[in-house]
């Protein structure tokens, strides 16, 4: 074979081949996925309902306990574990 020949089929046919396959290659994958809505995006969004909680009064009195409070007795089964 001409070398020019071998020149043209490597410059030429090989790049277009490869264009072809991969474009055959997407054909065979499915449809294009469809476009993204254009709807404004404040009807999309719901309002956030708040919820009420019925423990919500406990934590407004703070903790049941005080810093001058006895420390509470030590569980039994706690040390029959750590021997």
């Amino acid at each position: 074979m001409d070398p020019i020949l071998i020149a043209v089929i490597i410059v030429i046919v090989m790049p277009l081949a490869v264009l072809w396959a991969l474009a055959k290659s997407a054909q065979l994958r499915g449809p294009l996925p469809r476009p993204e809505s254009r709807r404004p995006i404040g009807s999309l969004v719901t309002e956030a309902l708040p919820e009420a909680h019925a423990d919500e009064d406990d934590e407004d009195q703070g903790p049941a306990f005080s810093i001058d409070s006895e420390p509470p007795d030590p569980d039994p089964a706690l040390r029959e574990r750590e021997s």
